[in-house]
């Protein structure tokens, strides 16, 4: 028990809250007020729950055979109550699970398929604190879906019944049986978070009335279900501790609000790291653009060189033509200068020809005159030769002679031609090559120019990219401002703050009294356990989610007990909450047991005599308890149960 000085009023709280977590009352109970949590100081009163009437009609089907049947219990009232047959499968758990269908709203519930399927009216009558309640449902025969049954609640008082429900049996018929329970035993929702979800989800009355009934072994010490701590929460909420759904509800915010504050920051962090991965990728794709860019021509360099090609161009052509003009005059000349070369040797050529035909003409000795071949005189060229013509009578000079008297300026001509001819060849050859390499020079610079309009005549690329590094940097520029303008997760926010404060006081407020009042259950526990047959029990202690155990010498939890000794330490327990919740006068347990077949469970006789025997002591004990057993028929239940509390059939009889 702590030695802090707790509040004890909803005001207290609030302030207590407020002067811890730095905020004002005002704030803390608005909070709180919006969060759905609600506080529950009150110590609360007992109330009784007790089953009167049930009432079942219908028509069985037994291997093609149709018969009708009805069943009816009235005048229950508080104590204990046996429902019995002298063997097994003889309907008992059959109208428990229809009790228990009814107090739920929920059917078929546990009842058997094919009995559901017979049913054609139910109806349970119950008082809350002597105030009766009768609900009702009928259907056709066969008929399996209980959407199409028809239900009603009513509740009876001065002689006037007020219907607090009518239509098909599903949830509308368990919602209203749910706030009548709620409101009528003074109990408050628990809460409970689900991180996988995101949820904050609510057990309230199926989960609650689940304590009520016990039909053998499970997996729970209190109720039937194990999920969110549920066992321990009911067992303080029924022996009556206050705070307890105020906890519940202020814990399962608290992780909520912790949960999103988590996954906002991993959020946050993802986020953080998705924006830094984008801007590297655009940075890259900005280097990579200017990197084409740049590789890019400049166009209007482009144009400019294009206007001085155009220049080189028309110098190169003029260039060409001028030498293909001086390369034909210089053909023109060569050809003049080798028909001239021709035509002087030709006239040397002719004149020593004609020199040397006139010699040797002149040499001839002929017998007539060529003229007219007269006969010359004999012995006219005998007598001696002479150097004259015979015919013409010219003196003849010798060849060589002739020669060089007559050829020299000839030669020299010839000569004179032979070189001009040369002069003129080789200008020929310096012309041609002059034009070769003015036009090797034209057709470089054509290249050139082609080269610089197909580079102009092509896409404009450049302007795609500029456009693109413009979109690049305005991203970059926004995504550099949205990590800028990014908000820090506080993990000390005001809603998380009041909900750790409140959690921290209210579970100090709520343990101010459990260490005592579940050290009395435990013992409890531990008394019924041995005296119901569970051996070598050392210790016994309730822990947040688990019981924990002592037994032989080994340490275990309620789940490594066998299947007998699970349903002893069931039953243990819903006895012993019941006895200390209505031996302190704040409980919130109705009083209301039912137990199906206890000794279905490798029960020997003493042990189920001591269990029928603490209950009947039970009940003699505290007014108001109901207690409904179902079971084989056994002379102990003719010592504890009174007979006019007792229905049941014997031999191979059934219930219904």
């Amino acid at each position: 028990m702590t030695d802090v000085v707790l509040p004890l009023t909803v005001d207290e709280w609030h302030q207590a809250i407020a002067s811890k977590a730095s905020s004002t009352a005002e704030v803390v109970a608005g909070t709180l007020e919006e969060l759905g949590i609600r506080p529950q100081p009150v110590l609360p009163r007992a109330r009784t729950l007790n089953v009167e009437s049930i009432k079942i009609v219908g028509v069985k089907q037994v291997k093609g055979v149709e018969s009708s049947f009805s069943f009816e219990w009235s005048s229950l009232q508080e104590g204990l109550w046996a429902l019995y047959s002298q063997g097994n499968s003889k309907g008992k758990t059959s109208i428990l699970s229809t009790i228990r269908a009814s107090l739920q709203g929920r059917f078929p519930g546990r009842i058997k398929r094919d009995v559901w399927s017979w049913i054609s009216f139910v109806e349970v009558g119950f008082a809350v604190d002597s105030v009766p309640y009768v609900v009702s449902l009928k259907k056709q025969p066969g008929e399996v879906d209980e959407a199409n049954a028809s239900a009603a609640l009513l509740r009876c008082s001065n002689d006037q019944s007020v219907c607090l429900y009518s239509g098909p049996a599903g949830e509308g018929l368990s919602g209203a049986l749910e706030d009548v329970f709620m409101d009528e035993l003074g109990f408050d929702r628990f809460h409970a978070y689900k991180s996988a979800q995101g949820l904050i989800v609510e057990h309230g009355w199926p989960a609650m009335s689940s304590a009520l009934f016990i039909s053998g072994p499970g997996p729970a010490i209190f109720g039937d279900h194990l999920e969110d701590g549920l066992p321990i929460r009911l067992i303080q909420m029924f022996i009556g501790l206050p705070w307890v759904s105020t906890y519940t509800a202020v814990s399962s915010a608290l992780k909520r609000a912790k949960n999103l504050q988590e996954r906002a920051t991993e959020t946050a962090q993802t986020e953080t790291a998705k924006v830094a991965a984008r801007v590297a990728e655009l940075q890259a794709q900005h280097e990579e653009k200017n990197r084409e860019l740049s590789g890019l021509p400049d166009r209007r360099k482009l144009r400019f060189e294009l206007d001085k090609l155009d220049c080189e161009l028309a110098r190169a052509q003029a260039e060409v033509t001028l030498k293909r003009n001086e390369l034909e005059v210089a053909r023109e000349r060569a050809q003049e200068s080798t028909a001239s070369h021709i035509q002087s040797r030709r006239l040397l050529q002719q004149a020593k020809d004609e020199a040397a035909a006139g010699y040797v003409f002149r040499r001839l000795k002929p017998v007539c005159c060529p003229a007219c071949e007269g006969g010359l005189e004999p012995g006219r060229f005998d007598v001696e030769a002479v150097e004259t013509c015979g015919l013409c009578g010219s003196s003849d000079l010798p060849l060589e002679l002739a020669s060089a008297a007559d050829f020299c300026e000839m030669e020299a001509a010839v000569r004179d031609s032979e070189a001009t001819k040369k002069e003129a060849l080789a200008g020929v050859n310096k012309a041609e090559r002059a034009l070769s390499c003015a036009e090797e020079s034209r057709t470089g610079c054509l290249l050139e120019l082609q080269q610089a309009e197909k580079a102009l005549s092509s896409a404009d690329r450049s302007e795609t990219l500029l456009r693109e590094i413009a979109v690049i940097e305005a991203r970059l520029e926004e995504l550099n401002v949205f990590s800028a303008g990014e908000k820090t997760i506080d993990p000390e926010s005001e809603i998380p703050r009041i909900l750790k404060v409140a959690e921290k006081i209210t579970k100090e407020m709520m343990e101010s009294m459990q260490a005592e009042i579940m050290s009395e259950v435990e013992a409890q526990v531990f008394g019924l356990a041995e005296r119901f047959g569970v051996r070598n029990l050392e210790s016994i202690s309730f822990k947040a989610h688990r019981m924990d155990l002592r037994q032989g010498g080994v340490d275990l939890t309620f789940g490594g007990l066998n299947a007998g000794e699970n349903l002893r330490m069931r039953i243990a327990t819903a006895l012993a909450a019941l006895k200390v919740a209505r031996s302190r006068g704040f409980g919130r347990h109705p009083g209301l047991l039912i137990l199906d077949s206890p000794a279905a469970s490798e029960m020997s006789t003493e042990d189920f005599t001591a269990l029928i025997g603490a209950v009947g002591a039970t009940v003699m004990e505290i007014p108001g308890v109901q207690v409904i057993v179902g079971a084989v028929m056994r002379p102990e239940l003719d010592q504890i149960v009174a007979k006019d509390h007792r229905k049941g059939v014997m031999g191979s009889e059934g219930l219904f």
